[in-house]
């Protein structure tokens, strides 16, 4: 790792000028007060060749304890750098900071609230700055028209997702809604959950209480003959087994439903974390829409919403309550939005204006280890 000589009048000064000359990799290796002020010996983290295992290679474990603190070091570097960086992003651009706050504590992801904060318009006053950020998530925020919402409209629809977010009532709902659009007779429920116990019996009493025809089927691999037989019905509502996005069985359910030419929904509960959302969407693409449900349970629904305006997936109706067909209701763009920005955390888990410097901080650690890894 070539060093080279850095001199600052203060620390601060100091470690800023080397972040912005040798770049995230950089690494100080010492620093000392001279009577110019303070001088750093600083190099590039990836000048520096990783060394291999002992013996295997002629280096020993001095080698690797010596990389291992360097790595450390710079991590630690970063997280200051992020800390001073956002102290003074706060003191010149107080409205812009408010922005990037105000998203990050509603659970919008940094990505996302950094891209939005850096658009503001530089004359705005807090007040503009707010009504500007609330109009530009709502643009972001495709929805449904009303007339489109799955049931209204005709089709076959396939609700998925993970286990507990509400598909089976979901389903249910929307095909009390089809049933009260078409006519009980042009509508259909089906069901290919054969792996949770009582599902298809609780959908085939969901069924007989509104009078539409029900369909249980012990492997997915014969949908496209059930929809077949189907195909005088206006609407046909299929309900599926939940999984984990990482299940091998997830993706061939998905490629299962859409074969049979059914149209898969996303159905994820409000409050779903922005992992589990984004692995969901990025890992099975061909989505036609998602439902969010559970908006009566309360929650930060940042995360989903985040998720939904970066991959410009369509929100297809919302879900709250277990009444069946009245707490099923059209996509509202706007209404998520201000639920959204509304959203705090419990008094133990808020962020304290003390705590940003520090987040942004970690933040920057984290994002430098993602990178290396």
């Amino acid at each position: 790792m070539k060093l080279r000589r850095f001199l600052a009048p203060d620390a601060r000064t100091g470690l800023e000028r080397i972040r912005r000359e040798l770049g995230p990799d950089a690494v100080v290796v010492s620093s000392r007060k001279t009577a110019a002020g303070v001088e750093f010996m600083a190099g590039r983290h990836d000048g520096l060749e990783e060394p291999g295992e002992a013996g295997a290679d002629g280096r020993d474990d001095g080698g690797r304890l010596i990389w291992r603190e360097l790595s450390r070091l710079r991590a630690l570097l970063q997280n200051q750098l992020a800390g001073f960086a956002w102290s003074m992003e706060k003191r010149r651009h107080p409205v812009r900071v408010q922005v990037l706050q105000k998203m990050l504590a509603a659970g919008f992801s940094p990505k996302l609230a950094r891209q939005l904060a850096a658009g503001l318009p530089k004359q705005h006053s807090a007040a503009q700055a707010d009504a500007w950020m609330r109009q530009v998530l709502i643009r972001n925020l495709r929805a449904a028209a009303p007339a489109d919402m799955p049931g209204l409209k005709p089709g076959v629809w396939a609700l998925a997702g993970p286990t507990g977010h509400g598909k089976t009532t979901t389903l249910a709902k929307l095909a009390a809604t089809a049933a009260l659009r078409h006519g009980p007779q042009s509508v259909a429920l089906v069901s290919a959950d054969a792996y949770r116990v009582g599902a298809q019996q609780q959908l085939q009493a969901y069924a007989g209480m509104m009078g539409v025809d029900f369909v249980g089927l012990e492997e997915i691999g014969r949908l496209g003959e059930a929809l077949a037989n189907l195909r005088d019905k206006a609407c046909v509502m299929v309900d599926s087994a939940g999984f984990a996005p990482d299940d091998e069985r997830f993706a061939a359910q998905l490629a299962a439903l859409r074969q049979a030419g059914a149209a898969c929904l996303l159905t994820l509960s409000a409050s779903t974390q922005g992992g589990l959302a984004e692995r969901l969407i990025a890992r099975h693409r061909g989505w036609k829409g998602v439902i969010l449900t559970k908006l009566d349970e309360g929650g930060a629904c940042g995360a989903v919403l985040d998720c939904l305006m970066r991959y410009r997936l369509e929100l297809a109706c919302l879900a709250t309550g277990q009444r069946v067909p009245e707490d099923i209701h059209a996509a509202h763009a706007s209404y998520l939005v201000d639920r959204a920005l509304r959203a705090r955390e419990a008094d133990g888990f808020a962020m304290r204006e003390e705590d940003w410097a520090a987040y942004a901080g970690m933040e920057a650690e984290l994002e430098s280890r993602r990178n290396a890894g």
